[in-house]
């Protein structure tokens, strides 16, 4: 708290703070609501464990970029507040971001209707008609591939007698099965890339009169158009939490069809398998977290990261077992 009282006033956002409180962010970073006596900000305290990485600024600096052309395109989103022409502020050994306070309502799953859909399928048609050709030379053009190494965790997660190991000693080898599928999948993914939001779920929506704001831009890079189709598709549809509605997911499809201005590749049962290796790369996060492997993690982060891991598992053969149904709803739709 402290150190955000001295973000707000060294950088003049307000001569008086009257609140601050944490609300419910992301999975990786922290959020706070911070009131002043001028305005009201949205402030991220940026994951440390993250913010180590070689290329973590320079990343976000990219995730803004593209939200400022997305912007520019009459999209509605939500960017960081620029200071001092920078995206971040670090204060002692922290970085945050600060962005405009939004009063909107991120939909719970149950919530989503079919016009929901049909707004996000046209919403990610247009993103995907955008020219961001005037930053491609500031990023890697590429979907970076990794075989994961689920034996580690599994020796690490034994040792210290963690509940998971049960749940990843059973599925230890569908994983490695599915890591090599996705792999070559994703070869073949990476011959047509473009950039784009890559992580357009419903937590990175809010919503206000019905009219969608696009948030959380951290992820933004290279994908396959088709690939992030599927996968959008699929959140918006309830196969995250288990409960695929094929209706919404078939509508999410056909309004992209609708507003896109290139094809959705014909080779889709690829598409599908590379779409794994995301909930792959998730589940690979998430033991690097609970088990602290290149950092250190405070309690609730490692709590939180173990909560994901059996909840991710889960994600990844409920997705298997739906790869034929919604193999046959985009093939209906090309």
């Amino acid at each position: 708290m402290i150190k955000i009282e001295k973000l707000i006033k060294n950088n003049n956002l307000g001569n008086e703070i009257l609140s601050i409180s944490k609300v419910t962010g992301g999975l990786s970073h922290k959020m706070y609501k911070v009131v002043t006596d001028e305005k009201i900000y949205a402030v991220k305290e940026l994951n440390q464990g993250i913010m180590k990485n070689s290329d973590a600024y320079s990343n976000f600096v990219f995730s803004e970029q593209v939200a400022d052309i997305v912007i520019k395109n009459k999209i509605l989103a939500i960017g960081a507040i620029k200071l001092d022409n920078d995206i971040m502020k670090k204060i002692d050994n922290d970085y945050f971001m600060i962005f405009n306070w939004f009063e909107g309502k991120i939909l719970n799953a149950q919530d989503i209707t079919l016009s929901h859909c049909e707004i996000i399928g046209e919403i990610l048609a247009k993103i995907h008609n955008i020219d961001f050709s005037e930053i491609e030379k500031n990023a890697r053009k590429k979907i970076e591939i990794k075989t994961f190494d689920w034996n580690t965790y599994l020796e690490q997660a034994k040792k210290l007698n963690k509940k998971y190991a049960e749940i990843l000693n059973q599925n230890i080898n569908i994983l490695y099965e599915l890591n090599q599928k996705s792999n070559e999948a994703l070869l073949y993914a990476n011959q047509n890339l473009i950039i784009s939001h890559t992580d357009l779920d419903r937590k990175n929506v809010m919503w206000k009169y019905n009219m969608p704001y696009i948030i959380d831009w951290e992820a933004s890079g290279y994908i396959n158009p088709t690939l992030e189709l599927i996968q959008v598709a699929w959140y918006w549809s309830g196969g995250d939490i288990g409960n695929i509605n094929y209706n919404k997911f078939e509508t999410v499809i056909s309004a992209y069809k609708k507003y896109a201005k290139r094809n959705i590749d014909k080779n889709i049962s690829k598409l599908i398998l590379a779409d794994i290796y995301s909930g792959l790369a998730w589940l690979d996060y998430n033991f690097k977290r609970a088990l602290c492997i290149g950092n250190i993690y405070d309690k609730d982060e490692i709590k939180l990261a173990e909560s994901e891991i059996e909840q991710s598992i889960n994600e990844i053969k409920y997705n298997v077992s739906q790869m034929d149904n919604i193999l046959k709803i985009i093939i209906k739709n090309l």
